[in-house]
């Protein structure tokens, strides 16, 4: 189980939906606005909530991180990762492979990165076709992919829709990217042999990790804990998963209140643009680098 470094789309922004974003952009308002002003702003409809079975709370020595699960990417290691947690596998586990700029790697009972729970391993779910995923709505081009945009918040990338016609099976692949934050699962050299480990994003592995690794999920609460998480491989002393918890099975009492801004939004789109990450021409700055607004009990993670 060794880790090793080593969407139903619609095929194009309809032209409507194109129309009315330049006209939203180029109004003087995006000019004037901060990011903070259109956050602050936002009415109560573009933001939606968290299922709680899609939910799972990681508590960690620093905190705890909540992580939004993606079964519409990875459907089977959704399911295998929410099974583990109700068993309580993950409890009292170590980070056992910590590299600064890179990722933390957990989920092996044995703590060398050897093993896994007695489960099969699991096929791997590293892409989508363009067609699956009608929640997909890209914003521009940047340097790793022709087209990138978002799936409900989970920033992805995408091959050119024109590709389908010249390709023998007619698929346009469009693949979650593995920015900061971000929850993938470690395997083996075989591509289908994940199992129960899996790894957090601590910076951008884009290039090396993308379309190889499957994603399942991203923190959408509590990322500023995983920085306390200890380095090294192993670190001298690794820092312990204390309890996972799907969101479904908190009490009510002890869950939080999370809203995430909805990317198919005008106002993420002029938030965007105010932020300068996207230019005028459809060119993303860094994607990886946007942070999509969230609020928490209320508040605005900032």
């Amino acid at each position: 189980m060794r880790f090793k470094r080593t969407f139903r789309v619609a095929p194009v922004i309809c032209a409507a939906f194109a129309i009315e974003t330049a006209s939203v952009l180029a109004q003087d308002e995006v000019e004037t606005l901060s990011p903070s002003d259109i956050i602050e702003n936002a009415p109560a409809d573009i933001w939606r909530s968290i299922d709680p079975e899609n939910a799972l709370y990681m508590d960690l020595p620093a905190g705890t991180i909540i992580i939004e699960l993606r079964p519409d990417f990875a459907p089977q290691h959704v399911a295998r990762i929410k099974e583990l947690t109700r068993e309580g596998f993950y409890d009292g586990l170590n980070f056992h492979r910590v590299i600064e700029g890179f990722m933390a790697q957990g989920g092996d009972p044995k703590g060398d990165g050897t093993g896994g729970s007695e489960k099969p391993d699991l096929p791997a779910e590293f892409a989508r076709d363009t067609l699956g995923l009608s929640e997909f709505v890209q914003i521009g081009r940047d340097r790793t992919a022709p087209r990138v945009g978002y799936v409900d918040g989970l920033a992805v990338g995408a091959q050119p829709e024109a590709l389908r016609t010249f390709r023998a099976d007619r698929k346009v692949e469009l693949w979650p990217l593995h920015c900061p934050g971000v929850m993938s699962m470690a395997r083996a050299s075989d591509p289908n042999s994940a199992n129960s480990q899996f790894f957090l994003m601590i910076g951008d592995s884009r290039l090396n990790l993308d379309r190889r690794y499957t994603v399942w999920g991203s923190i959408v609460d509590g990322f500023e804990s995983s920085r306390r998480i200890t380095r090294g491989e192993p670190p001298s002393r690794p820092t312990p998963i204390i309890r996972v918890r799907v969101g479904a099975d908190v009490p009510v009492s002890e869950r939080k209140d999370i809203v995430v801004m909805r990317t198919d939004s005008e106002t993420f789109l002029r938030y965007l643009k105010a932020a300068g990450e996207l230019s005028d021409i459809g060119y993303v700055k860094d994607i990886c680098d946007v942070k999509v607004p969230v609020r928490v009990d209320g508040e605005i993670e900032r």
